[in-house]
């Protein structure tokens, strides 16, 4: 690997988790208590959270979208199945690792902060994926595409909590569901911006502000878990 590669890899590893970090330091102040070392497993088990859901929801979509094409659903319609198996997906794998976690760790760490370590190593395991690998490699800056995992980030951070507290509060199902069809709420700017329905700009400002939405109430959830407890 050329050093230009090992140089913009560099850039946009230390990017991610400086916006992982950020999120983190604004709504999340002081949710990692004791040595931060613990939490070095949660966010590596989020990171293979991501590994294997990614393939299995792209299965899952093509299958999907094979068989609504058969049908002549329209592209909405599709586009709608699409992006809530891509929720669905991963934010089951999101509450499959803080429930592994939870159990590995015998109780010893709190659920909601191991939704939040999970969230971030997810988060910043897609952004390395789709962003900083294959544009890193190949020297190229993608200013937009930061931008974006800005956003997803934080998404990924706060959805992950929102799962967290459910289990938190011995009522999974209902905030899975949320995080879930939240999850592909925002993925639907995605289609909206392919069927030329929103500009780049408009998909861009809105999954920022759905991500700045959901850091909100998964802020609101965690001050109140604090004054609850």
């Amino acid at each position: 690997m050329s050093g230009r590669a090992v140089y913009y890899l560099s850039v946009y590893s230390l990017l991610f988790l400086a916006f992982g970090i950020l999120w983190l330091f604004i709504f999340f102040r002081g949710a990692f208590q004791g040595g931060k070392a613990l939490y070095l497993t949660p966010i590596g088990t989020g990171a293979i959270a991501f590994m294997i859901a990614l393939p299995l929801q792209t299965l899952l979509q093509t299958y999907a979208n094979s068989l609504l094409a058969s049908m002549g659903a329209s592209m909405l319609v599709t586009g709608a199945v699409v992006v809530l198996i891509s929720g669905f997906v991963q934010e089951a794998f999101k509450l499959l690792a803080i429930r592994i976690n939870r159990f590995a760790t015998w109780g010893k760490l709190s659920w909601l902060p191991l939704g939040l370590a999970v969230g971030l190593g997810f988060g910043l395991w897609e952004a390395w994926r789709l962003v900083a690998w294959p544009f890193g490699k190949s020297g190229i800056w993608m200013p937009l595409a930061v931008i974006e995992r800005f956003s997803a980030i934080g998404l990924h951070i706060a959805l992950a909590f929102i799962i967290a507290y459910g289990s938190h509060r011995s009522q999974p199902w209902p905030y899975f569901l949320l995080a879930g069809f939240w999850h592909g709420a925002v993925n639907f700017l995605a289609i909206l911006y392919q069927g030329r329905f929103i500009g780049i700009w408009l998909t861009e400002a809105g999954i920022f502000f759905m991500a700045i939405a959901a850091l909100a109430v998964a802020g609101w959830l965690y001050r109140r878990a604090l004054v609850t407890e």
